[in-house]
């Protein structure tokens, strides 16, 4: 398993810009901020996800793997986070695929997805994060 680390400048400056918007408005949006870097890593796994021949037991009954890849919210561990995930749904094959079986050899296809986006999904919720706050900020200086 490998660690991914950027080195990210500029966040104490947006942590401190949330912190002055108040919870309520800093939750909303960082859970927009989050969903759009979810959706846009779902998107680019579905592309990569394999694709079951039709006709196959698996694909009737559950559907094929990249029909099934879904964005859930899921409850923080810890307050004042936000957690989405990119999941196969009922596809629990797609799992078996990915890391092998005793029977089949690993065929990675969501975690090379992942890596090579990681960087990407970042700046996507910076900047969202960012759009976020100026929208937030000048409502509130409206009121």
């Amino acid at each position: 398993m490998t660690k991914q680390t950027s080195n990210l400048e500029g966040l104490t400056e947006l942590k401190a810009a949330l912190e002055a918007l108040g919870t309520e408005v800093a939750t909303k949006v960082g859970v927009k901020a989050n969903r759009k870097a979810a959706i846009a890593l779902r998107d680019k796994v579905k592309a990569a996800a394999p694709y079951l021949e039709t006709g196959s037991k698996m694909a009737e009954k559950y559907g094929h793997l990249r029909d099934n890849i879904r964005v859930g919210r899921r409850k923080a561990f810890k307050q004042g986070m936000v957690v989405h995930t990119v999941n196969t749904g009922r596809a629990f094959w797609g799992m078996f695929v990915e890391l092998g079986t005793v029977k089949m050899p690993p065929r990675p296809w969501f975690r090379p997805v992942f890596e090579a986006e990681a960087d990407k999904l970042i700046e996507v919720q910076i900047s969202e994060l960012n759009d976020g706050i100026e929208k937030a900020a000048r409502k509130l200086a409206k009121q």
